[in-house]
């Protein structure tokens, strides 16, 4: 049987994922949409072609020397052929799924620095524009809107990690000198305010320990969905049953 295109492989995939779904938006996004040059899938389908799982490996601007992983499987088995399929042992990886998959790489993976980040979506009833004169919008090489504040030397900027047909991630950084002014949330409203006159609906990550990002998100009208994603460095340690039938 010959091997599915890229486009084909996620025409299928697509059945894994909710795409109006913010829980599932980062992992939609890098499975579906991102550039297909810079990506690589493998996929499990049952005889009938429904999907069982498939494994990501992404060239992004977050680390170029280790592809980002993502996954979606429904069973660890799956889970772990699917890794060595994609994954070369002894490399550096980093781990970026929904939480609910990490009990299936089993010891398919060697974690460290993890980060449980929770998923914020934008309550358009709670979400009120507000206006800074302060803020500058900057044009970015991808089109995607970002907004400054900068003034004395110091900065704050709100601009957009990624995005799909239906959302698109924010992130804001803010000098530590200038934080408690309020330029945090003045970047974060704006470029939440183009994201959402975009037709995309705007979604935040953030560790639920980061009071400060926690509450700036929800003053702007940001709520937790609930959902947990996970980001960590990782290490491919080889199939768990062919590292035991060598034992």
């Amino acid at each position: 049987m010959a091997a599915l295109s890229l486009r084909e492989q996620r025409t299928r995939l697509s059945a894994l994922l909710d795409i109006t779904s913010p829980i599932d938006a980062p992992t939609a996004y890098y499975a579906l949409y991102h550039d297909p040059k810079r990506s690589a899938l493998a996929l499990r389908t049952a005889d009938n072609g429904t999907p069982l799982g498939f494994v990501g490996r992404f060239q992004t601007g977050v680390d170029l020397f280790r592809p980002l992983v993502v996954m979606a499987c429904r069973q660890a088995e799956i889970a772990a052929d699917l890794l060595a399929e994609s994954l070369t042992v002894g490399r550096q990886y980093l781990f970026f799924s929904n939480l609910n998959q990490l009990n299936l790489v089993g010891g398919s993976l060697q974690m460290s620095s993890e980060r449980i980040l929770s998923i914020y979506v934008l309550d358009l009833a709670r979400f009120k524009p507000e206006i800074n004169v302060l803020v500058q919008f900057k044009s970015t090489p991808d089109g995607t809107p970002r907004a400054e504040i900068s003034n004395g030397g110091y900065r704050a900027t709100a601009g957009v990690n990624w995005q799909s047909p239906g959302f698109a991630e924010l992130y804001v950084q803010t000098d530590p000198e200038v934080r408690g002014r309020g330029w945090g949330r003045s970047v974060a409203a704006a470029c939440t305010e183009r994201v959402r006159a975009s037709g995309r609906l705007p979604i935040y990550l953030v560790e639920p320990s980061n009071t400060e990002s926690v509450k700036l998100a929800e003053s702007i009208g940001y709520r937790d969905t609930g959902a947990r994603q996970i980001f960590a460095e990782a290490v491919y340690v080889g199939h768990p049953a062919r590292k035991e039938a060598h034992l």
